[in-house]
Formats: structure tokens, sequence, C-alpha cells
């Protein structure tokens, strides 16, 4: 999976916001809420973990199983990619 857009997450509050940036032209393409878990998988990807890393990153951070965290991972990571904001693949 490769990200698409420079991310920036900014929290406001108690809430995430992630800004989508154009990498050549710096233009602002798409601004969406996350919550805690989204905000900790984008920060992780934006910095090259892999699924299990940050499977591992969600089991630190929260109270939750295995399986539970690679279905969150999976699930925010294929938002991405159906929104037009990842690739699957290393393209």
């Amino acid at each position: 999976m490769k990200l698409k857009y420079d991310f920036s997450v900014q929290e406001v509050a108690d809430k995430a916001i992630a800004v989508a940036k154009n990498c050549e032209t710096g233009t602002v393409e798409c601004i969406f809420n996350l919550n805690g878990t989204g905000a900790l998988i984008l920060k992780a990807l934006q910095d090259g973990k892999d699924v299990p890393e940050i499977v591992k990153l969600l089991m630190s951070e929260y109270d939750v199983q295995p399986d539970e965290a690679e279905a969150g991972v999976n699930a925010f990571i294929g938002m991405l990619v159906k929104n037009g904001l990842a690739s699957p693949n290393f393209e």
C-alpha cells in the first residue's frame, strides 16, 4: 500500500483532522475527520510501518485483540484505497 498524498494530521480538541495535499502541486485535495485510531494508523503509514507493526501499535495503545486490530487496520487502508488516497500496490 502506498499513500498517494502528503497527509498532515492535526489534533483539534478531541478530534483529529487529516489534510491530503497533492505531492507535486501542494494543493489541498481532501480534508477528513479521524478518530484516535484512524490518526494513529495514518501516522504509522506515513512513517512507513506495515500492517503487523501497526497492529502491534494498536494493541499497545488500546485494549484490543490482534485479530480486531488487524481488521481495523485493513478496513482503514481499504477506505484510503476506495477513496483514491492510497494505491493498493507500490505503483
